[in-house]
């Protein structure tokens, strides 16, 4: 059964520390509209249970929603210290309505160095996939920046949508490893751009399974999407978070 946002659910969300601002039409309303299925209120305090307890620096938690073509919700959760690479903590991520489809981005994921390696980074995808496959969201868009965010979002089965990306990523395994990894890379590489050489869908996991490639994905910097419409995909996904 379809999950009913309440005015009660909005009221826990605001006892946690979230704001809102936005369109002059009542968040519950925007929610229900837009949205439906979402529990906003449980997701919310789950993430609070993740992350609330890694910083002692002033947490920001702030809810944003548009109705502007297309409708948009976003979810901000962060520290005074984001910025920091080793003590910043910060999550950022929006949801936008196109027609009947659902698309959610995570524009930002920093856990505090401390924190890492814990198996964090994939409790938040898994809270998040609840919510995903609960609103019907189609798919996952990102970009892998952050620290070790390229290889991360490799394992994790992302696509890489933009070529000049790949191929800039292809040029440093070139520069970086031995001819006889560098071999296997290209095979990968010219296997999938011979087949569709206006791609959008660049199997970045394949690359990741590599010899070498770990430490050339740690410092790349790619966008990249996951289709949760397609069965195999969200199997490994789920596998990947679990």
């Amino acid at each position: 059964m379809l999950h009913i946002i309440t005015n009660e659910e909005i009221e826990r969300i605001k006892a946690l520390g979230f704001e809102t601002t936005g369109s002059t039409v009542p968040f519950v309303e925007f929610l229900n509209e837009y949205f439906p299925g979402f529990r906003i209120g449980e997701y919310l305090a789950a993430l609070e249970n993740l992350l609330g307890s890694l910083t002692q620096v002033r947490i920001t938690k702030e809810l944003s929603f548009h109705e502007s073509p297309p409708p948009m919700l976003i979810i901000q959760y962060y520290s005074g210290d984001c910025e920091d690479d080793q003590t910043g903590l910060a999550f950022s991520q929006a949801f936008t309505r196109h027609g009947n489809e659902i698309v959610a981005e995570l524009d930002y994921l920093r856990i505090p160095e401390s924190a890492r390696k814990k198996g964090l980074s994939k409790k938040v995808l898994n809270l998040n996939l609840q919510q995903y496959e609960a609103m019907g969201v189609a798919k996952i868009k990102l970009e892998a920046a952050l620290s070790n965010g390229g290889l991360v979002w490799a394992k994790a089965f992302f696509s890489a949508t933009e070529p000049e990306e790949v191929k800039t990523i292809l040029i440093k395994a070139e520069n970086k490893l031995t001819a006889e990894q560098f071999k296997f890379v290209e095979r990968v590489y010219d296997n999938y751009y011979n087949q569709n050489p206006d791609g959008k869908a660049f199997p970045m996991n394949k690359w990741s399974q590599l010899a070498g490639m770990d430490q050339i994905l740690q410092g790349s910097r790619w966008h990249g999407e996951l289709d949760l419409n397609n069965s195999d995909i969200l199997t490994k996904f789920k596998n990947y978070v679990a």
